[in-house]
C-alpha cells in the first residue's frame, strides 16, 4: 500500500507539470542566440541583446522591422495557450506600422488553419506588456503551431524601434480524454490493491 501511495503521490505531482509544459525550445533566448527561432522576414534588424530583458538576462530586439517564429507539432483538436512579452518605446514612428505577438497553426502541407495575432502598438509605451492568446483550440488538420512575433512597417514608413521581446510560453492544455483514462487507471490500480490486500 505504501508503493501505491508513493505512486500517487508522484503522479499527482507531475500532473500540473505535464500539463504545463512550454513547447517552445529557448524562449526566453537564455542561450544568448536565436537558436531554435526562424526568421521571417528581415534576418539584419534582429539579434539577441541583454540591454532590456524581462527577466533573466537576454531577450530579442528587432532594431527596424523583421519578424521570426518557431513551429512546434502538436495534436490536431487539442487547445494551446501563448503568451510572450513585447516591449515598445515611446514615440510616433510613421504610418503604418506594428508591433504583433501571434499562434497560428498550420495544417501537413504547411496552409494556416487558424490564427491568432494580437496587436500590441497600442498598449502602453516603455514598458512590456504581455501577449495572450487564451486557450485555443488548434483545428483538427493542424500538425503545426506556429509561434511569431515582429514589427512591421510600409517603406519608407519608420516603426518606433527598436522594440524587444521575451519570454515566449506555449502550453497544452491536456485533452479530457487523456485525463479520464489517467484517472480510471489511478483508480483501477487502488481497486486491485486493495483486492489483493482483502484477499490476503
Amino acid at each position: 500500500m505504501g508503493k501505491l501511495v508513493a505512486v500517487l503521490s508522484l503522479v499527482i505531482l507531475l500532473m500540473p507539470g505535464l500539463a504545463n509544459a512550454n513547447l517552445l525550445v529557448n524562449p526566453s533566448f537564455e542561450t544568448g542566440t536565436l537558436a531554435s527561432w526562424s526568421v521571417d522576414w528581415n534576418s539584419v534588424n534582429l539579434s539577441v541583446s541583454s540591454f532590456n530583458p524581462h527577466d533573466g538576462v537576454y531577450h530579442a530586439t528587432n532594431s527596424w522591422d523583421g519578424g521570426m517564429y518557431q513551429d512546434t507539432a502538436i495534436t490536431g483538436g487539442q487547445q494551446y495557450r501563448l503568451t510572450g512579452w513585447a516591449y515598445i518605446p515611446a514615440g510616433a514612428g510613421g504610418s503604418p506600422w506594428g508591433t504583433f505577438i501571434g499562434l497560428r497553426f498550420l495544417d501537413g502541407v504547411g496552409a494556416t488553419v487558424g490564427d491568432y495575432q494580437i496587436d500590441m502598438e497600442g498598449l502602453t509605451r516603455d514598458q512590456y506588456n504581455m501577449a495572450d492568446t487564451g486557450f485555443v483550440t488548434a483545428d483538427p488538420t493542424a500538425v503545426t503551431a506556429r509561434a511569431r512575433f515582429g514589427t512591421w512597417s510600409s517603406s519608407p514608413w519608420e516603426p518606433v524601434n527598436p522594440t524587444d521581446f521575451d519570454h515566449f510560453d506555449l502550453t497544452p492544455i491536456p485533452e479530457p480524454t487523456s485525463l479520464l483514462l489517467l484517472g480510471s487507471g489511478l483508480v483501477g490500480l487502488v481497486g486491485l490493491t486493495k483486492k489483493r490486500k482483502f484477499n490476503n
